[in-house]
């Protein structure tokens, strides 16, 4: 259809567009997606560590003798860890000390360490402790943080040892406290003497016959 024009003559529309031609059988391109790699995933290997048996001698490090071990029976596993106790011979047979037999083991519910010295015989064990009582300086109350050189005992039992604190020249609070039955004594240090008098006020019962 023409269109016409003021003051001219026809001008006719454009052409439509040319329509593109696709070739019969000319396929469409496809793209392809290539797959998504595999990661294999590994199980992660649990590796499992059998814990010593409490109380056994072993050369392992850290070792244990015997004679140590048989300090190890005597402990209230209540108290202490008794699969962590291992042997101090640096406490045996050397000042202060002179123990026949010491080990080292956590406190149960792993918090610190208590040392455990056994001694032949009763005059051994009392001079170990005449020496450590050599620096109190009057007689405090041990629960309070305070030097003292007493005795200690349950609510319900009689005396069962000595007790003597003090403070260390590192600036430690000890406590040494003795079983007689057993020959036994037990040592807690720690840097604040308030935490280790309560400590040893809910947990002196290290031994079982305790």
């Amino acid at each position: 259809m023409a269109v016409a024009i003021a003051g001219g003559g026809t001008v006719k529309p454009p052409p439509p567009p040319p329509t593109p031609s696709v070739s019969p059988g000319t396929a469409k391109p496809t793209v392809t997606t290539p797959p998504k790699p595999v990661v294999s995933t590994r199980p992660t290997p649990i590796i499992t560590r059998t814990p010593r048996p409490p109380c056994t001698p072993s050369t392992l490090s850290p070792s244990i003798r015997s004679d140590q071990t048989d300090i190890c029976d005597l402990l209230n596993s209540n108290k202490i860890d008794r699969s962590s106790c291992h042997g101090r011979p640096d406490l045996e047979s050397v000042a202060p000390w002179y123990a026949s037999a010491a080990i080292t083991c956590e406190t149960a519910e792993g918090s610190s360490k208590v040392q455990f010295l056994r001694y032949r015989t009763s005059t051994d064990m009392e001079a170990y402790l005449d020496r450590a009582a050599k620096s109190v300086n009057g007689l405090g109350d041990c629960n309070q943080g305070q030097e003292m050189n007493g005795t200690w005992h349950t609510p319900t039992s009689a005396t069962l040892g000595r007790k003597v604190c003090i403070f260390l020249k590192s600036g430690k609070f000890q406590i040494n406290w003795a079983f007689n039955m057993e020959r036994v004594v037990a040592i807690r240090e720690d840097q604040s003497a308030t935490s280790a008098a309560s400590w040893w006020y809910k947990n002196a019962c290290v031994l079982n016959r305790c």
